[in-house]
């Protein structure tokens, strides 16, 4: 993938609401990590936290359609996995994600 394939359609405002919506989830996160291609992010069970991840990659699918996103749950929470396809789609993940990563 090239650079000019990571393209977010999003404004400036727009993203900094779309980041201060992932934080708030920021709450229930119990652990980050590293996979390839991307983070992987692990939620506490929470009531209505999947309705709200569900919005949120609904939402993300729709401005940076480079993202891959996949949710999975388990009686111990929610895990989400964000990736993109080469170094340079990975290492934008990590950025764009970074500020949900550092809470933990």
């Amino acid at each position: 993938m090239q650079d000019k394939d990571l393209v977010c359609t999003l404004t400036a405002a727009d993203y900094r609401d779309r980041e201060t919506a992932w934080l708030k989830l920021g709450n229930y996160l119990n652990a980050s990590a590293d996979v390839p291609g991307g983070l992987s992010f692990f939620f506490a069970p929470t009531r209505g936290l999947k309705d709200s991840l569900r919005e949120l990659v609904r939402l993300e699918s729709e401005c940076c359609a480079w993202m891959t996103f996949v949710t999975s749950e388990s009686p111990e929470g929610i895990r989400l996995l964000i990736t993109a396809n080469g170094d340079d789609g990975e290492r934008a993940v990590r950025e764009t994600f970074a500020p949900l990563r550092a809470l933990r």
